[in-house]
């Protein structure tokens, strides 16, 4: 007696981001939702250290998923695991700055500035010393070139790997070390420089 057999189902969380990269992009919904599903509550949290303001993070939040839902096409489904969420959280990333640079540079130096405070901002002897130096290093942050303040602010706002970096900015491991290296070098040299003239002069 034959018995008929049911085709065995995947479990949608036993499918790799690509592949239901790729049903989603043959029109099936639900892999959306369950992409959505899997990366939401981290995808949020990383946009909370980035911004550091929770409303700010849940709009961007939004704007990242309806930007990957509606350009899903352009995301290459054959080009290996990890592929997906990298490039949901480049396209997040992205989103983050295009708000600060909205914000205009000077925003976008306030926001860092709580990041290498520590490491480059002596330790005043009291709080009129310490603020002098904190908008001494808030100048220097806003100074630096754009790709180095990009590298920057991710390593220290979200705590990531410089490999994840690299993948999240498109560019090489190496380069990404590099715009590390370059930026705290840069900020040390800009801290350590003396006042200008005009600056120095008493009123």
């Amino acid at each position: 007696m034959e018995t008929s057999r049911t085709p065995h189902r995947v479990d949608p969380v036993e499918q790799p981001d690509e592949t239901l990269a790729r049903k989603l992009q043959q029109g099936d919904a639900q892999a959306g939702h369950w992409l959505i599903e899997r990366h939401s509550v981290n995808l949020l949290r990383y946009l909370q250290r980035l911004v550091q303001r929770e409303y700010l993070a849940d709009e961007l939040h939004q704007q990242t998923w309806l930007s990957v839902l509606e350009h899903i096409d352009r995301f290459d489904a054959n080009s290996g695991p990890g592929t997906f969420k990298s490039w949901v959280y480049r396209i997040a990333t992205n989103k983050a700055h295009d708000l600060w640079r909205s914000r205009g540079r000077e925003r976008t130096a306030h926001e860092g500035l709580r990041l290498v405070t520590d490491q480059l901002v002596p330790h005043a002897g009291n709080s009129l010393e310490a603020a002098e130096s904190v908008d001494k290093l808030r100048a220097a942050i806003d100074r630096l070139p754009d790709a180095q303040k990009q590298v920057l602010t991710l390593r220290y706002y979200s705590n990531l790997k410089f490999s994840e970096i690299a993948e999240m900015v498109g560019c090489p491991l190496n380069t990404a070390l590099g715009r590390m290296h370059k930026a705290m070098i840069r900020l040390k040299e800009l801290m350590s420089e003396a006042p200008a003239a005009s600056e120095s002069r008493e009123p």
